[in-house]
């Protein structure tokens, strides 16, 4: 059987499990999560999705066991806040082949940088910006290649801008096939308001990202009715993108519609690719790791100039 760590079995954790179950691999999974009500819930969608009945073997602990020696896997579905130390200790008490790990990758570059020495000598690391996997917007990066340089926007309502940017512009760099090379925090508001998260915070207004090949991304939060995100090609065509609805159309009339694919849907998939192949559709640590120090070097100077602090962190999850 092929082992498999599950650390953090939260809201999303528990939509990986159920993704596992999915698994054409045999999976001997331990979840860890400190909350007792974490564990029970994520029980309970396991067995919901008919993880019972699976060929997989699950054991729940609140704590990283001191027999577990060797994993397959290591999935850190955590918060960002102190995955860097978390990270550094999986590493130093288990042999970890491969590893995949939620965005916000960590609140720093500093973190970034503990996070990369920790995983340099497993065979692969992964980050789970997941619209790569997806087969509607890997139609759609063919639908846009040789168009580019891209000019892509999306305004949202209260969408989580801070937490959730680096989905897109991870998605927009696969997209053109360009570097980022900067975020533009200019246009963002002053005030950042407390997430649903305790301890952490979200902002509005606008953030624009540009890449190395004039491609740009213009992101807008803000209490309003959420706008379809607008894709415009070098060649004066402009795409209309709504997410939710499955839809994507041109100003030329071209339809390419699809959908959105769940975590839950995605998981058994990913966790096959990584063990059959040694490699998956979603970006390397070390590529979104470029992305992420860009971004949170943008975000952290952004809250120290409006709050008036010096911190070394930026409390985004």
């Amino acid at each position: 059987m092929s082992s498999i760590l599950l650390f953090g079995a939260g809201q999303l954790g528990s939509r990986y499990l159920q993704g596992l179950v999915t698994s054409k691999s045999e999976l001997e999974i331990t979840v860890v999560d400190p909350s007792v009500e974490s564990l029970e819930i994520a029980r309970s969608r396991w067995v919901e999705a008919g993880g019972d009945e699976s060929s997989h073997q699950v054991r729940w602990l609140e704590s990283l066991p001191s027999n577990l020696q060797r994993v397959d896997i290591a999935l850190i579905l955590t918060s960002s806040k102190g995955r860097a130390d978390l990270i550094d200790a999986i590493a130093k008490s288990i042999d970890v082949r491969y590893w995949v790990l939620e965005k916000v990758l960590a609140q720093s570059s500093e973190e970034l940088k503990a996070i990369q020495s920790a995983l340099v000598r497993c065979e692969g690391a992964w980050v789970n910006t997941p619209r790569r996997m997806m087969s509607w917007h890997q139609s759609l990066k063919i639908a846009f290649a040789s168009h580019g340089p891209l000019e892509v926007s999306y305004s949202g309502g209260l969408w989580g801008l801070a937490c959730n940017s680096i989905h897109f512009i991870d998605l927009v760099a696969w997209w053109s096939g360009e570097s980022l090379v900067s975020v533009d925090t200019s246009g963002l508001d002053y005030h950042w308001y407390k997430s649903k998260r305790a301890g952490y915070f979200e902002i509005t207004g606008e953030l624009v990202a540009h890449f190395l090949g004039g491609t740009s991304l213009r992101l807008s939060s803000k209490d309003a009715q959420a706008q379809p995100i607008q894709v415009a090609l070098s060649d004066g065509l402009v795409w209309e993108i709504v997410e939710s609805a499955g839809t994507a159309h041109s100003s030329s009339g071209e339809q390419l519609d699809g959908r959105i694919e769940f975590q839950s849907k995605l998981s058994g998939r990913l966790v096959d690719d990584i063990l059959q192949n040694g490699a998956c559709d979603l970006p390397s640590l070390s590529e979104s790791s470029k992305m992420h120090t860009i971004f949170l070097d943008a975000m952290l100077e952004h809250w120290n100039l409006s709050q008036n602090r010096n911190d070394g962190r930026v409390p985004i999850t």
